[in-house]
């Protein structure tokens, strides 16, 4: 067996910041500033200076809070920005430009080096969900929640190849998962993995004609009628050609049910015109022997090269996309936004998850770096670190990007906003020394 090379995690990590560095120069970002109009008259606010501080400048304390982030700004630049200069660019045009780096992101993630034996049948692996944040109940109006009074629904893909977001936007907290999936060209050859939020027949047809893949669980309402049998039981088996798939599945005993169905789906024909059609689809049926009960899948994927366990393992890959929103909401502070100005609500929304691709980024490449060696990298354990340690990540990035900085008014900014705006004011601690 031949060794494996030594690496070095410190070189590793500096290399892949380096890289991260080049990826988005601060160059970039003050095209990004201009063009979206964040970076007109701003004479004390430089957009990479800004731009870093508000992505990676939280620190351990994951408290991502306005005044915080303009302590650390002034801090670092050297410039005494009054509270109400800093705050007032909380507004669209930094929505504006902060989404403009997040598609840039997005339309440039690297694909991981480690191989993966699903990524030889499919372009890639899409995990499609939602997640809900909770909101201030003054935003009702303009972010209707779904079992809350106001609430922002966060609609993303999740791509396996990358590790990272593939998509991302906005929604009000009651709008249907359903009506946030916009189908495209985008999904061809791809394999899409749904929850059941977006459980919809016409959906699944329409992927397939657009050359893609899915696999959904089945919806609870729905009871498609079996039209022919993939694999057969030893013994006197019960035909269940012709009959619904609900009402076989308690008096089934095999362990695998793997079967063609058949669906109605309505279709567009030309101006606005509709039909309904009938469509053959396979599900697949695994029994959980604890529960008794089959858990049941839909997809479009042959039998020759899927086994029906198979469909079953793919799908439960699906909780990386649970394991995302964790880390934004548990590691990035995303889950409760306390503030009454949706601009904001938008701002800190894109904020998280501009951090998210980055640090997913970072960890992709020192993660491959690394296995290289032999070491193997979290992502829980990652994200972590970057929380920890990102004011040190920060200024490595700063330092690669030839942005200048400072910290020399931290103690003075100290000293400043520690002592007591009154000092013959009565304290607890004063009686020791009564």
């Amino acid at each position: 067996m031949p060794r494996l090379p030594k690496v070095d995690p410190k070189t590793v990590l500096l290399e892949k910041i380096a890289q991260l560095s080049h990826a988005l120069p601060a160059d970039l970002i003050q095209d990004f500033a201009k063009t979206t109009k964040f970076g007109q008259r701003i004479k004390k606010i430089e957009p990479a200076l800004f731009f870093w501080n508000l992505i990676l400048g939280f620190g351990a304390s994951m408290q991502r809070t306005l005044a915080a982030l303009r302590k650390r700004y002034c801090t670092i630049s050297a410039e005494e920005l009054a509270t109400s200069t800093f705050f007032v660019r909380f507004n669209d045009r930094l929505v504006a430009f902060l989404g403009a780096i997040l598609e840039h992101l997005l339309a440039t993630t690297i694909r991981s080096e480690i191989p993966r034996k699903v990524l030889e049948s499919f372009k890639d692996v899409l995990i499609l969900d939602s997640t809900i944040v909770r909101l201030l109940d003054s935003l009702a109006d303009i972010f209707p929640g779904a079992g809350m009074p106001a609430g922002v629904k966060i609609a993303t893909v999740l791509s396996v190849a990358t590790d990272n977001l593939h998509r991302m936007a906005i929604y009000a907290g009651k709008r249907a998962e359903v009506k946030t999936l916009k189908l495209g060209e985008w999904v061809k050859d791809h394999l899409l993995l749904f929850d059941l939020g977006y459980f919809k027949f016409a959906v699944f047809d329409q992927i397939r004609q657009l050359g893609g893949h899915f696999i959904t669980r089945l919806h609870g309402n729905a009871d498609p009628k079996i039209v022919s049998v993939n694999r057969s039981c030893r013994g006197r088996s019960i035909d269940l050609v012709g009959r619904k798939v609900r009402d076989c599945l308690e008096s089934l005993k095999r362990g695998v049910l793997d079967v063609m169905v058949e669906v109605k789906v309505t279709r567009r024909v030309y101006r606005g015109k509709k039909t309904t059609v009938l469509v053959v689809m396979r599900l697949v049926g695994i029994l959980n022997d604890e529960t008794g009960e089959y858990h049941l899948y839909l997809t479009d994927l042959p039998v020759e090269t899927f086994p029906a366990e198979r469909i079953a393992d793919l799908y439960r890959g699906r909780w990386c996309v649970e394991m995302l929103f964790k880390e934004l909401k548990s590691r990035y502070a995303l889950d409760v936004i306390n503030t009454s100005k949706p601009e904001v609500v938008k701002a800190i929304i894109y904020t998280a998850m501009i951090t998210l691709v980055i640090t997913r980024r970072l960890f992709v490449g020192y993660r491959d770096a690394m296995a290289r060696g032999g070491h193997k990298i979290t992502q829980e354990l990652w994200a972590r670190f970057v929380v920890e340690h990102a004011g040190y990540i920060m200024r490595q990035i700063l330092r690669e990007s030839g942005v200048a900085f400072t910290e020399d008014l931290l103690l003075d900014m100290a000293l400043r906003e520690t002592i007591a705006p009154d000092p013959l004011r009565e304290r607890l601690e004063d009686v020791w020394d009564a």
